[in-house]
């Protein structure tokens, strides 16, 4: 983020459709599953809140099926 008023609607977020069809994740394809994706998140955002982030097992398995979840069915031809 610059916050210069002139980058505004300059950089475009991915949207989150399909994402667990988008194998491997991250940059560089280091990330082979949804799973480990959302663990190097959290990790990732703890160390840079400097502060944990801390989800049980059931409400991490729940962030991944809800991001399952945003899968669009396939189009009929």
């Amino acid at each position: 983020m610059t916050f210069n008023p002139a980058d505004i609607a300059k950089f475009r977020t991915p949207s989150l459709r399909n994402v667990a069809m988008t194998a491997p994740y991250m940059h560089d394809g280091s990330v082979a599953t949804l799973e480990q994706a959302v663990e190097l998140e959290l990790s990732y955002r703890s160390a840079q809140a400097d502060r944990p982030l801390i989800l049980t097992p059931l409400e991490k398995a729940d962030l991944v099926e809800f991001l399952k979840s945003l899968t669009s069915p396939p189009i009929a031809r």
